[in-house]
């Protein structure tokens, strides 16, 4: 460690009254309008303050954890020729130094005027000093709401100091504009992370208010807001938009003979098909009602569509389960235009899925704007 070795008088008297409440103003009006991201700089410029015109070898702030089972150095300031200690004083354990720890806790500072002086039970603490050749030292604590996080203190290396009340009235004062600026973050912080949760909590709830509590599909809010979005995107980029409709075929039969648990498990059977099915960007599959489904394939053509529906119809008629079930599909593919409305689409495609039905369930129908087609 690169010692001070040079100045083993007592340091430089401390400055006036007057010379220090201007310094503490500035040093305030400093800490109170930095950011958080330059408080670390205007609190080791403080200390920087406290230790200036050789009046000190090292001015430091340690917090403990919530526990007080360690503690850590935070803000460092080293005069000429003294080494730094900030980067090997973290996690300390408390228990090292019971004497301080103990002692700052009941009279709020630790004041050393002479380590040699200090009583053998202070034993790690007054331990640590020597072996650092630190013959002064002197720490004050940092409050806030009454609970001590933390203290400010300051040593002298290779020589000595009778501090006075002013020294620690001093200290003190820094120590608590340090607290106030580092409360203050600590709010702003807290506040920022309560209102990312509000944000995320809401988010949540909006996703909630359009999802449906049994597939996890978008719900029929969702899908108002989804199919009205692609409408007017595909209708300004004059591109094809594809519309499939979903009914499970003797739904109410089903229902009916097996159970409701045994239609609940038809519904999450077809809502995961369609979800494997259709994961391309922007298509998006809906819950529409009770046993139907819509799925909006923005840039679909028809020829497509139509591979997507017949693959779709196998994929559920061939496949295993405690229920067999199939579906029928109807599907419109268009670009849509500026009078092209929601309820339209809606009309369309039902009027496909009842041709589906119509024609012997277990199939699809593609109806394009000028003609109905079924295929099976």
């Amino acid at each position: 460690m690169a010692q001070n070795s040079e100045n083993s008088s007592a340091p430089a008297h401390p400055p006036s009254s007057e010379a220090f409440a201007y310094l503490i103003s500035e040093l305030s009006t400093h800490l109170i309008n930095a950011a958080p991201d330059e408080a670390e700089v205007h609190i080791e410029r403080a200390l920087a303050a406290l230790g200036s015109n050789d009046r000190k070898d090292r001015c430091y702030v340690f917090l403990f954890d919530d526990d007080y089972k360690h503690m850590s150095n935070t803000h460092e300031w080293v005069n000429r020729g003294i080494s730094a200690h900030k980067d090997e004083l973290q996690n300390v354990p408390v228990e090292a130094m019971p004497w301080f720890f103990t002692s700052m806790r009941a009279d709020g500072h630790v004041v050393v005027p002479s380590a040699d002086q200090l009583p053998e039970v202070a034993g790690g603490f007054k331990d640590e000093l020597l072996r650092e050749h630190i013959q002064s030292m002197m720490a004050v604590g940092m409050y806030l709401e009454g609970r001590l996080i933390g203290f400010v203190g300051c040593d002298l290396v290779k020589r000595s100091c009778n501090w006075t009340e002013q020294d620690v009235r001093q200290m003190q004062l820094v120590a608590d504009m340090i607290t106030n600026t580092l409360a203050r973050h600590r709010a702003e912080s807290k506040l920022h992370q309560v209102q990312c949760e509000l944000r995320a909590a809401n988010e949540r709830l909006a996703q909630l208010a359009n999802e449906d509590g049994l597939t996890g599909l978008l719900n029929r809010r969702g899908l108002d807001v989804a199919l009205d979005y692609e409408l007017r995107r595909m209708q300004r980029k004059q591109q094809q938009l594809s519309v499939l409709m979903v009914d499970i075929d003797h739904f109410k039969a089903l229902n009916d003979s097996r159970g409701h648990l045994a239609g609940d498990a038809a519904l999450q059977r077809v809502a995961d098909e369609l979800k494997n099915a259709f994961k391309r960007s922007g298509e998006v599959v809906t819950r529409f009602g009770g046993d139907e489904f819509l799925i909006i394939c923005p840039t679909m053509n028809e020829e497509e569509a139509e591979q997507r529906a017949a693959a779709l119809v196998e994929t559920i008629g061939n496949g295993k389960g405690h229920a067999q079930i199939t579906i029928s599909v109807g599907v419109v593919s268009f670009i849509p235009s500026p009078d092209t409305t929601q309820d339209e689409v809606m009309r369309r495609v039902d009027r496909a899925v009842y041709e589906a039905k119509h024609r012997g369930r277990n199939c699809y129908v593609l109806l394009p704007y000028n003609e109905l087609q079924a295929k099976r």
